[in-house]
Order: structure tokens, then C-alpha cells, then sequence
């Protein structure tokens, strides 16, 4: 069994600390929010009237300032105040339910997953899901429900799957478990991260508000263009003070989400072996490098062609086989140039290696066959997830007429122009009228 490390007093103490600090941000947003709310209401009720009696006579021209003094503020503000009051209750894109692996017909996964919760005295995870991800994750069973009942979901990317051995999947299985073998602290994490999740989708994300409110600008009357203006001013000052408080919230918990992110990767290095562990980090370098190529090129495939591969994760795994070793080399040294900034919530791999050769673990006997040999249908999975992906995070609503086999991009025969090779798309360069004009 792989021992867990048991945290300081003053770690503890310190993660509360931090906890109770990110919580407060959001607390502090909402008393600006309810300060610039009251500002609205206050001009409404004692300002909007008095505007009204200026002594500046009764020409159009002075009813035309009244007007724009009174009504401008008015409608500028209550935007301004409604679009700080929608990150409260702003919730995630709709998503698609991720592939579930069942138990019956994948039993391998789940006695091999089974195994390392056993070994790292972790909870058995309630569900297994598969993404296209080059990365694998464990979280909270329904969020907060899954919080009090320590219920918790892994999902594995399939990707990442066509790129490891089943020693190096299982480590990094073990990471994420070994967060949450850390009671107290993983709960107190999850807050910290559930917060800094929220400052960054409310900053960042965009949605049909924001472009209505952008066309206000564009608009052929000049006092609607000047009270669109003003209020996406406002909307950007607000958004400021968001980025601010998500900073701040950065930089008062990255130090202690560090050295949460060491200890899972105690975890892993004890069971895979600190030889696996620096393996597993080349190589996870290599395939992030790998699929990004594979992403311009099905950029390039679908403005040209609409054409996408049906099959990511095996088209993944043939380009790892055919990748020149000097290219190899060059993603892997990249691995030694970084390093960890001071608002990293994650070490820098090349610092993490370090730690793996200081600890000289051997790891448990474990298969170094590839990771696929974990599943009974990998290939029919991989085309799956790749569907799911596509029709989710892609936007892209898949049918056969857009989809290129995999097999005809990795045949070694030459091969038509329709089918050239092909890589993953940002969302918004997918547009519906794209696919209309095709199926016409």
C-alpha cells in the first residue's frame, strides 16, 4: 500500500486560511455589485427628476441634454448593474453527458482502477468516463452532492490512453487519486478551485448579451451608439475588478495548490516509479505537441474541405509511431527549459522530474505493455469520444458526409487530395451556415 503523506499542522491551517480567503472575494464582488445597484436606485429616485428641472429652458436643444443626462445614466447604469449581477448566476455551456465506460464490457479498466484506489487506500470511483482529452481528471460526483458524499467520477482521455504504457496510465490515475486521499484538504482545494473556475469563466467566457451589447455600438443612432459605449465601458470596469479579485485569488492559494500537486505526485511516483513518472512527463509533452500539429491540420482540412477524422485518438497514436526522433528530442527538451512562476497553481514538469529523481522509487510490478491493451474495443471507443467531441466541444453537428475514415490517413498507399490529412478546429471557426451550404 502506498503511504500517505500527512500534512503539517501549519499546512492545514494554512489551506483554511486560503479557503476562507477565496471565499471572501466573491462576497467582495457582491458588495460592489450591490453598491452600483443602489447607485442606480439612488439616481432613479433623487437624481432622474431633478435633471428634469434645470432651468435651461424648453428648446429642443435643452430638451435633447435633459434626456440624454437623464436617461443615458439611467439605462447605461442598470446595464451596468445587471451584467454584474449575471455572473452569479452564470452557469457552464451545455454539455453533452460524457462517455460512461461500463463495468461489463470494459472489466479490465475497472479492476486495474480498482487496484490503485486499493493501493493508495483512496475511494473507488462510482463511475469511469471517457473523453478525447490528453489528459486524465477526478472530480466530485454532481459537484457539491458528491462533496458531503464523497462520490467521485474519473474520466480518462483516450488520447492519452494511445500514448502511455499501462504502468505510466496507471500513475497518472494515481495523481488524481492521490488528491483525494487527502480528506480535509481536497475538500478545502475544491472550493479554492471552484472559485478560481468561476472569476475565470465570468472574465473570459462571452455570450449573446455581450454581443447585443457590442451591436448597441454599431448602431446608425448616435445617442444609442454613446449609451452603448458607456455602458460597455462599464461592463469592461466591471470585468477589471473580476480579474482583479481572480488574481488575487491566484496568487494567495498557487504556493499551497503547489505543494498539493507534490503530493499527488508522491502518489504516483511511488506507484509507477520515478523512472515512469519522468517517462510519463516526456511523454505527455509529446502528445500535447502531437495533437496540437494534429489541430492545424484539421483546421486546414475542414476551411478547405469540410472534412474531419472519425477516429482522433488512433490517428494520435499512429503519428506518435511515425514521429522523427529529432522532432522527439525537441518536444522533450522543452520539458527541461520551464519554469514555475510565482502565480503557478501547477510546478513547472521540469521542477516535478526533480523531485521524482530525489525520491528513487522503484514502483509496484505493473505492465509496461501500452495502455490500450486496457480496453476490449479501444478503436470503437476512440471513435466515439471523437464524435462526442466534436459534436460538443466542437459545436460541430457530425455527420458521415463530414467525416474521413482513419484509416485512409494513416494507409501507407498514396492517397486522394479529398483526403488529406486533418486535425482539430477552435469551436467558432465551425459555423452553421457552413454546414447548410454543404448538405445543399
Amino acid at each position: 500500500m502506498v503511504p500517505a503523506r500527512k500534512p503539517t499542522v501549519l499546512y492545514q491551517v494554512g489551506l483554511f486560511l486560503v479557503a476562507i480567503g477565496m471565499l471572501a472575494l466573491p462576497c467582495i464582488y457582491g458588495a460592489l455589485t450591490a453598491s452600483v445597484c443602489w447607485g442606480v436606485y439612488y439616481f432613479a429616485t433623487h437624481e432622474f427628476m431633478n435633471i428634469w428641472g434645470w432651468s435651461i429652458g424648453h428648446s429642443k436643444g435643452a430638451v435633447l441634454i435633459k434626456v440624454v443626462c437623464s436617461v443615458t445614466p439611467l439605462l447605461a447604469g442598470g446595464a451596468i448593474a445587471l451584467f454584474m449581477i449575471k455572473p452569479f448566476f452564470a452557469r457552464r455551456a451545455s454539455r453533452m453527458q460524457p462517455l460512461a465506460l461500463d463495468p461489463k464490457v470494459e472489466p479490465r479498466v475497472y479492476e486495474r482502477i480498482q487496484q490503485v484506489c486499493h493501493l493508495l487506500a483512496a475511494p473507488v470511483p462510482s463511475q469511469i468516463e471517457l473523453d478525447c482529452a490528453v489528459n486524465a481528471s477526478a472530480h466530485f460526483e454532481r459537484g457539491w452532492s458528491g462533496f458531503f458524499r464523497n462520490r467521485l467520477v474519473l474520466t480518462i482521455g483516450l488520447p492519452l490512453v494511445a500514448g502511455l504504457s499501462e504502468r505510466e496510465l496507471l500513475g497518472v490515475v494515481a495523481h488524481e487519486f492521490g488528491h483525494f486521499r487527502q480528506g480535509v484538504g481536497m475538500r478545502l482545494s475544491y472550493i479554492i478551485r471552484r472559485v478560481n473556475g468561476w472569476f475565470a469563466r465570468v472574465v473570459y467566457e462571452r455570450d449573446a448579451w455581450d454581443e447585443r451589447l457590442e451591436s448597441l455600438t454599431q448602431a446608425e443612432d448616435t445617442w444609442v451608439v454613446f449609451m452603448g459605449a458607456c455602458t460597455r465601458f462599464g461592463v469592461w470596469l466591471s470585468r477589471r475588478v473580476l480579474w482583479v479579485l481572480m488574481m488575487i485569488g491566484h496568487s494567495i492559494c498557487a504556493l499551497l495548490l503547489r505543494q498539493m500537486e507534490y503530493d499527488a505526485d508522491a502518489a504516483e511516483i511511488t506507484l509507477a516509479g520515478s523512472e515512469a513518472f519522468e517517462s510519463t512527463t516526456l511523454k505527455l509533452a509529446i502528445l500535447d505537441a502531437t495533437m496540437s500539429e494534429v489541430h492545424r491540420e484539421m483546421q486546414r482540412s475542414w476551411n478547405r474541405q469540410f472534412q474531419l477524422p472519425d477516429n482522433l485518438p488512433v490517428l494520435l497514436a499512429h503519428r506518435l509511431a511515425e514521429l522523427p526522433e529529432e522532432k522527439r528530442e525537441k518536444f522533450q527538451n522543452r520539458v527541461g527549459l520551464g519554469k514555475t512562476g510565482l502565480l503557478d497553481t501547477h510546478p513547472c514538469p521540469a521542477d516535478r522530474v526533480r523531485v521524482a529523481r530525489r525520491m528513487a522509487q522503484p514502483g509496484f510490478d505493473l505492465s509496461d505493455e501500452s495502455a490500450t491493451a486496457l480496453f476490449e474495443n479501444f478503436e470503437g471507443l476512440s471513435r466515439l469520444v471523437t464524435l462526442v467531441h466534436y459534436e460538443d466541444d466542437l459545436n460541430v453537428p457530425v455527420s458521415e458526409d463530414f467525416l474521413i475514415p482513419v484509416q485512409h490517413l494513416i494507409a501507407p498507399a498514396p492517397r486522394p487530395e479529398k483526403v488529406a490529412a486533418v486535425s482539430d478546429l477552435p469551436m467558432m471557426a465551425y459555423r452553421p451556415e457552413d454546414f447548410q451550404n454543404r448538405q445543399e
